[in-house]
């Protein structure tokens, strides 16, 4: 199994209530690269059309139960995952907002056409080899190495060619967002100092990092640069 996934990459994103602005900069990108990626989404926006229309684009859903956890709704988890299904109903795969797993959702999550779910987070420091299996619920499970805002905070970050090529982590799995593309996010202070103004691209440009070898959307560019050079092809999560 991990040798049917060795020469081929995954790029995922978590949309995360980005403003139009920053998320036309990401769908921008994206057309740039030429790549297919599967989208998360978490709320309804006039872009979901753009998205739709493009065939490198395919959309996920990713429902936030943090309001469950802190006692700020009275909603249960069933209604918000069927919330933002309403809102992408085409959805097959999920990844829970700050990765809030349980049986329940599993269960919850296959009974609304949910098929795949990427909740387990693995990094690449780890070592350890990945590969996708069934849960008990119906569910495919598809483990991931590589999130944008989790990397800054590796003390032994290991370059964008190192995740692409080694041999011993399976499958290869990425996940972005596109507020870490915009400022291309290289330690997590630039995120905190910016995020007073995540709905405002004017104020947002002024915290961009510029170095273009370094950061989040940097990551994503070698990501890709290095995959196409070493023959690599890329795929659709929802299509393991």
């Amino acid at each position: 199994m991990i040798d049917a996934f060795s020469r081929k990459v995954f790029i995922t994103m978590d949309i995360d209530w980005a403003c139009d602005a920053v998320l036309t900069d990401t769908l921008d990108l994206i057309d740039e690269l030429e790549i297919p990626v599967t989208i998360f989404v978490t709320h309804q926006t006039e872009l979901l059309n753009r998205m739709r229309k493009d065939p490198l684009i395919s959309l996920g859903i990713h429902p936030n139960f943090n309001p469950l956890l802190n006692g700020t709704s009275d909603k249960d988890y069933r209604a918000v995952i069927e919330e933002i299904k309403a809102i992408v109903p085409e959805a097959i795969c999920a990844r829970s907002h700050g990765l809030i797993d349980s049986t329940s959702i599993l269960l919850a999550f296959f009974a609304l056409g949910i098929r795949s779910d990427l909740n387990l987070f693995i990094p690449f420091s780890s070592g350890i080899p990945m590969t996708p299996f069934e849960h008990f619920s119906g569910i495919q499970r598809i483990p991931y190495f590589y999130e944008d805002d989790a990397f800054c905070f590796e003390k032994n970050q290991r370059t964008p060619e190192e995740h692409v090529l080694s041999s011993i982590c399976g499958i290869k799995v990425f996940n972005f967002h596109p507020i870490h593309l915009f400022l291309n996010t290289e330690k997590i202070e630039r995120y905190n100092d910016a995020r007073a103004f995540s709905q405002d691209d004017h104020a947002l440009k002024a915290f961009v990092n510029s170095d273009p070898e370094n950061g989040a959307r940097a990551f994503l560019k070698r990501v890709i640069r290095c995959a196409k050079e070493h023959g690599y092809r890329f795929g659709q999560v929802e299509q393991l």
